[in-house]
């Protein structure tokens, strides 16, 4: 694991000065939620801005751009974080039954392992999503060709797929709300309740490295969430936090979450 951090932190570095050097962008593949951690925590090793997007808002896995400073505050790059994720390269890829009347459901682990069995590696794909009687592959574009021409069957159901520009493609992701209140706003506390595990499962989730704020790995039990925070854990799932300022007669503290569906 850890050559693996070191190989990422020498490529994120190179795509960093290629950008400076040759007064382009660079993109980097799709990095999952411990790989953006690692580039945050990189920042200050960087010659130059990153901004990051999977996409569509709220996406998980994200690429990373690279801007030069010579083309920050020009007409089609702006300045720091404000990057079209229609200019990324990537494209939305719809996957559908070609006959749904005789299809079978099939899941997103299911799609991931039929795109995975062509060929396509992990890092060429962003986020697998539901949408209405169809699933939505976030692609890197320089392998969306090679999927659409070489994804055609997923289970025992015969699919097509069809490429979707990103300036075409919308999606809003559905909540299910919930509401509750806890004895403090710390992490551990937190993920213990949105989770329904033991406080102490929720410390050695974060201890392991599976919890995530705004795509950054958290690794302080006592860190204290805030209104608005997006937290992920691995494997349990992704929840948008909204505190409030009131309070319970016994000193507890009300707050609602929203569980990404």
């Amino acid at each position: 694991m850890e050559r693996e951090t070191q190989y990422l932190q020498k490529h994120l570095l190179d795509l960093s000065r290629q950008a400076e050097n040759k007064n382009m962008v660079t993109f980097s593949n799709f990095l999952n939620l411990n790989e953006q951690s690692i580039l945050h925590q990189m920042a200050k090793d960087f010659y130059n801005s990153f901004v990051l997007s999977g996409g569509y808002n709220c996406a998980e896995r994200k690429m990373a751009a690279f801007v030069p400073s010579a083309l920050l505050g020009n007409d089609t790059y702006g300045t720091p974080g404000t990057i079209a994720p229609d200019r990324f390269p990537i494209i939305a890829i719809q996957v559908e039954p070609s006959h749904p009347k005789f299809a079978e459901s099939f899941t997103h682990r299911d799609v991931l392992g039929a795109i995975m069995g062509t060929g396509l590696k992990r890092e060429m794909l962003g986020d697998i999503l539901k949408q209405d009687h169809a699933f939505i592959v976030l692609c890197a574009k320089q392998m969306s060709d090679y999927l659409v021409e070489n994804c055609m069957k997923i289970r025992h159901t015969m699919v097509q797929c069809k490429q979707i520009p990103l300036s075409d493609f919308v999606y809003e992701p559905t909540f299910i709300e919930k509401e509750s209140v806890v004895a403090s706003l710390r992490l551990d506390t937190i993920i213990a309740d949105v989770c329904k595990l033991p406080r102490s499962a929720a410390q050695k989730i974060i201890s392991e490295g599976n919890a995530f704020i705004n795509s950054q790995k958290i690794l302080r039990n006592d860190y204290c969430c805030q209104d608005g925070d997006i937290l992920s854990v691995r494997h349990h799932g992704k929840f948008l936090l909204e505190t409030t300022n009131q309070i319970t007669k016994k000193g507890r503290i009300k707050y609602k979450f929203k569980i990404y569906s």
